[in-house]
């Protein structure tokens, strides 16, 4: 049983290893794309923002229970369709 765990410690040191000189080797070192990926996230923040404030204003601007249901639903679409979008 020793054995055993002992090989397959072995094994799994040995792969990590190889894997890291991969990395290296290919330029992909840990947190090199850290900024791009930051950037990423904070630019769909903002779009979600963007969209939540226009939703508010739609809301805001409605004089009648319709014309809340209008901006829910107009939203509910458009939000299905960025999901969606998101999907592919």
């Amino acid at each position: 049983m020793k054995k055993i765990a002992f090989t397959l410690f072995v094994v799994f040191a040995c792969s990590s290893i190889s894997l890291a000189a991969d990395m290296v080797s290919q330029g992909k070192e840990p947190g090199q794309n850290f900024e791009k990926h930051k950037a990423n996230i904070i630019s769909r923040i903002d779009a979600r923002i963007a969209r939540n404030q226009e939703e508010k204003s739609c809301v805001q601007a409605a004089q009648k229970p319709a014309d809340i249901k209008a901006c829910q639903d107009k939203f509910r679409a458009e939000n299905k369709e960025h999901r969606e979008q998101m999907k592919k």
